[in-house]
C-alpha cells in the first residue's frame, strides 16, 4: 500500500465509525518490549501497547487502536495541559522529519505514517526534538514491535500485507485505491484536501477530508460542506487524526455528490476547497471491491 498512514488512520476511524469490530489476535513476545492487549470490555475495535522496556526517566510505546498506530513518549518533565505542538524527530545522517504532536498528561504522541514509520526502521538511537532539547532513544526492535502490536489487534504485519491478495479495483483516472479493514475506499489528492469515499456496513456513504499536517484528538465536530452550487449543507463530522469523516445518509446529498466538481469545507480550523471528478465512478468502485472482499472472506 502506497500510503501507510491514511490507510492505517482510515481503518480504525471506520470501524470506530461504523461498528465494524476488528479481529483479536494473541501478543506475539519482542525482546525489550512488553506487548499488552487493552481491549477494554464490549470495546469492538481492539487496543494494544507495545511498552519498550527501559529504567530511564523517560517511557516510550507504540500504541495501536485498529489499524491506527501512535508512537508516544512520556516524561515528568512535560506539560500536563491537553494540546498540539510540533516536534521533530530523526537519526543520524538522516534529514528530520516535524510532526504534530498530541499533548496530554506529559505524554506526547504522533501518528507512525509512512515515513516515520520508514525512520523507526533505520539504525542508530531516536532523537525527538520537543521545545528545543533533545531526547535520545536507543531502542532494539523496534519493526518486531510494531508488528506485533498490528499483530495483537488482528492487523496484518508488513510482510503479511506484502503476500495477501488485494480485491481488483479499477478506479477513475487520478483516484488511488486504499484498502481498509472495513472494505475498500477511494482517495483523490486535493491542492487543500484530499477526498475519500467509503462505505460503512450499512452500504451508507462516508465522505472523507484529509490533510498530512492535520492530527486531531477524537471527537465531534460541527461543519458544512457545500457541494458546488447546493446549499450549504450543517453536518456533523468527525475528527480522527489527520481526516475529518462525514456520514451522508440523505440520498439527495450522495446524488449530489456523485455528479460533483467542487467541494467546499467549512471547519472551525478554516476553510477548504477542492476539486473533484468521477466521484460516482469511485463509489461504483469502492462498492464493487467490498463485494468482492465479503465474498472470499470466511465467515
Amino acid at each position: 500500500m502506497k500510503v501507510l498512514s491514511f490507510a492505517f488512520v482510515l481503518a480504525s476511524a471506520i470501524a470506530v465509525l461504523c461498528g465494524v469490530p476488528v479481529v483479536s489476535a494473541e501478543t506475539d513476545s519482542v525482546p525489550g518490549w512488553t506487548i499488552a492487549n487493552e481491549t477494554g470490555r464490549g470495546q469492538e475495535v481492539k487496543a494494544c501497547v507495545a511498552t519498550w522496556n527501559n529504567d530511564g526517566p523517560n517511557a516510550l510505546t507504540i500504541d495501536a487502536l485498529g489499524g491506527l498506530l501512535t508512537l508516544t513518549v512520556s516524561s515528568q518533565t512535560f506539560d500536563q495541559d491537553k494540546h498540539e505542538e510540533i516536534i521533530s524527530l530523526g537519526k543520524a545522517g538522516t534529514e528530520k522529519l516535524k510532526r504534530t504532536a498530541r499533548v496530554a498528561d506529559r505524554i506526547y504522541g504522533i501518528t507512525i505514517d509512512d515515513e516515520v514509520d520508514a525512520l523507526l526502521e533505520k539504525d542508530g538511537p531516536l532523537v525527538l526534538t520537543i521545545r528545543g532539547t533533545d531526547y535520545s532513544f536507543s531502542i532494539p526492535n523496534i519493526p518486531s514491535a510494531i508488528d506485533a502490536v498490528r499483530h495483537c489487534v488482528g492487523e496484518p504485519t508488513k510482510a503479511e500485507m506484502a503476500g495477501r491478495h488485494e480485491p481488483s479495483f479499477s478506479l477513475p483516472n487520478e483516484w488511488e485505491s486504499v484498502d481498509v479493514a472495513a472494505g475498500c475506499a477511494a482517495r483523490l489528492k486535493g491542492d487543500e484536501v484530499d477526498t475519500f469515499v467509503t462505505l460503512n456496513n450499512k452500504d451508507q456513504v462516508i465522505l472523507i477530508a484529509g490533510r498530512k499536517d492535520w492530527n486531531f484528538w477524537g471527537e465531534d465536530t460541527g461543519l458544512t460542506l457545500q457541494i458546488d452550487s447546493q446549499p450549504p449543507l450543517s453536518l456533523k463530522g468527525w475528527k480522527w487524526n489527520n481526516l475529518v469523516l462525514v456520514l451522508l445518509p440523505n440520498d439527495r446529498d450522495v446524488a449530489a455528490l456523485r455528479k460533483a466538481s467542487t467541494l467546499q469545507w467549512h471547519f472551525p480550523m478554516g476553510d477548504y476547497s477542492t476539486k473533484v471528478h468521477d466521484v460516482g465512478s469511485a463509489l461504483d468502485a469502492v462498492a464493487a471491491c467490498k463485494k468482492e472482499k465479503s465474498l472470499s472472506t470466511p465467515n
